[in-house]
């Protein structure tokens, strides 16, 4: 039998779908949807809070990528493997009220110390909130469903990004960034009640049919060298991290960008901004999980060949979209078919890494990828800001100097393309190894 055949049929012992399934999806989003309103609100209003505190380029990528990304890194393993062995419900419970409480403290902030603590805050808080997710949906829908499941979920970043960075940027011009903190903040912390009455935490189960219990036995390293056994996943987990260098550049500095480069207000910054992360992240997340879906369907490799060829194209987009392009509207096109390249391995990546793993390990193999992404998130930002302050003297203007940063960024998915093809390369071997009950091949 193919690998691809043996996902989209059920095993002897396969738990079939909780009828629950759908409520816990939207309840879900819920959450992530306040999760990525409340990170990419930053991307917008860093406009405004230069202007207010006077933070250099390279302070705006601290805030924005390094120390929220770094601590979101170091976060995520342990929190992860408090949702695989206690509770992911009271986990995400906990993390909500905490991100939002601190999104809310962001509006006192009187300069880049402060500020860059209250992030590190609220990244705590968020890296409990995508494994723990991830995990709940990997247990609620089989594995010919798990890609499509998670690309739904995973519309959250581009929904909350579009919501976000609209609503930031809109309130921001009306009442302030201070104010719209406070605002995001108090909108997430409605969603708690909703969570604590009607999520269901059902979480274990194992669809492969094997007793084998790892988060039981407390043992993370363990649990760790089994889900990192697979060659295919640690190769995904490389090309993650390199993808996540220009999806984080281009997510935090788009708006500088497009108001240096073409001096436009922030309203309409907002509102090319919004389309180019929202509509193209949405186009990318929407697209990436359901057509890996489709197309695996005659080989699985295709969860690894398609992101490649998109990550191949990204620097054309962005070499378009910040050097070429004279106008707002024609480098706001390219920026949209850059986002959709950039988001469409996103969905294809979680899908594969949840049917590699045991369900008592899922969180953990969910936090692995936010780890290496986190790390990835970290650098975009923060060597782009760099980068940017370094070109200063000699480019024609702030402008041009960040302009060139993000394309010299965007080189890193050609690296992160071929890692891709090399994960494909593996797949099916380890595929075969954990439906056979191994733990896959080195």
């Amino acid at each position: 039998m193919e690998v691809s055949e043996s996902m989209e049929r059920p095993r002897s012992g396969m738990r079939i779908a909780s009828p629950n399934k759908w409520r816990t999806l939207i309840l879900l989003m819920l959450v992530g949807l306040t999760n990525y309103m409340d990170r990419l609100s930053i991307s917008i209003l860093q406009v405004p809070i230069k202007a207010e505190l006077g933070l250099s380029d390279t302070q705006l990528g601290a805030v924005t990528g390094l120390s929220f990304s770094l601590v979101y890194t170091l976060a995520a393993i342990p929190i992860a493997r408090l949702a695989d062995r206690l509770s992911p419900k009271r986990v995400i419970l906990v993390c909500l009220a905490a991100w939002n409480g601190l999104t809310m403290l962001c509006g006192l902030a009187n300069g880049f110390l402060a500020l860059a603590m209250l992030r590190m805050g609220v990244a705590i808080g968020e890296a409990g909130c995508s494994p723990a997710a991830q995990a709940l949906l990997a247990h609620q829908f089989p594995a010919r469903q798990r890609g499509r499941a998670i690309a739904i979920w995973q519309m959250v970043f581009p929904l909350g990004t579009l919501l976000g960075i609209f609503s930031s940027g809109m309130l921001s011009a009306a009442l302030g960034w201070r104010t719209t903190f406070v605002m995001l903040g108090g909108l997430g912390l409605a969603v708690v009640p909703l969570i604590f009455f009607f999520l269901r935490d059902e979480t274990r189960g194992d669809d492969s049919g094997r007793a084998q219990n790892l988060a039981s036995s407390g043992d993370m390293l363990d649990a760790l060298r089994e889900i990192l056994a697979s060659r295919a996943y640690r190769l995904l987990l490389a090309a993650g991290f390199l993808g996540a260098i220009p999806l984080n550049a281009a997510l935090n500095w788009n708006a500088p960008f497009y108001g240096r480069a073409f001096l436009l207000p922030i309203e309409q910054i907002t509102i090319i901004v919004a389309l180019i992360s929202g509509v193209g992240g949405a186009l990318g997340m929407f697209g990436g999980g359901f057509l890996s879906d489709f197309l695996s369907r005659k080989d699985i490799r295709w969860y690894c060949w398609m992101p490649a060829i998109a990550m191949f194209a990204v620097p054309l987009m962005a070499a378009y979209q910040y050097r070429i392009a004279e106008t707002p509207m024609f480098s706001l096109p390219a920026g949209i078919i850059g986002a959709i390249l950039l988001n469409c391995w996103i969905p294809p990546q979680a899908a594969i890494a949840q049917s590699l793993v045991q369900p008592s390990s899922r969180a953990l193999a969910a936090a692995c990828i936010v780890v290496t992404a986190g790390l990835g998130g970290a650098a975009g930002p923060f060597v782009t800001g760099v980068l940017s302050d370094a070109l200063a003297g000699v480019a024609n203007g702030q402008g041009d100097a960040l302009a060139w940063s993000l394309a010299i960024m965007s080189l890193t998915s050609l690296p992160a393309a071929l890692l891709f093809l090399l994960a494909g390369s593996r797949l099916k071997a380890d595929m075969a190894s954990f439906q056979s009950g191994g733990a896959g091949t080195d």
